[in-house]
């Protein structure tokens, strides 16, 4: 479970700054992240800079407790994060008809500085889905 991040009165949530905008969405950098649920194991990353903008993300353990990204040295440097024990690794999931539709991009994780809130999504190098199923059916 990542450690939290996020307050939970909307005027208290610490401002995660993208260091490169998510693909497709140029001219947004400011986010706040939020859970769904209290208990829950999802969240939303919701845009300042737009706020209709959001996506449904997860962190990776629950679900995908072998998932070890290999995070390149250019996207370390642009965070300026040289300690792995830092970075909070998310999954954005792609809502289906319902949980068993529902699938995770494994291949292009957000990552964020826990301490800077500095993030960025990587496209990484290795052999991973890009519709992985969120739950086993």
């Amino acid at each position: 479970m990542p450690r939290e991040i996020a307050a939970t009165a909307t005027d208290e949530l610490p401002v995660i700054q993208f260091v490169r905008p998510i693909p497709g969405f140029p001219d947004q950098y400011q986010y706040v992240l939020t859970r769904v649920a209290e208990d829950g194991p999802l969240y939303v990353l919701r845009s300042l800079d737009e706020p209709p903008v959001r996506f449904l993300v997860i962190a990776p353990l629950p679900f995908f407790p072998d998932y070890a990204p290999e995070i390149d040295d250019d996207t370390l440097d642009l965070l300026d994060v040289h300690d792995a024990d830092r970075l909070l690794v998310l999954l954005v999931v792609s809502a289906g008809a319902s949980a068993a539709e529902a699938t995770v991009n494994l291949l292009a994780p957000i990552v964020v500085d826990r301490v800077s809130r500095r993030a960025a999504q990587v496209l990484l190098r290795e052999e991973f889905s890009l519709r992985a199923p969120l739950v086993a059916v």
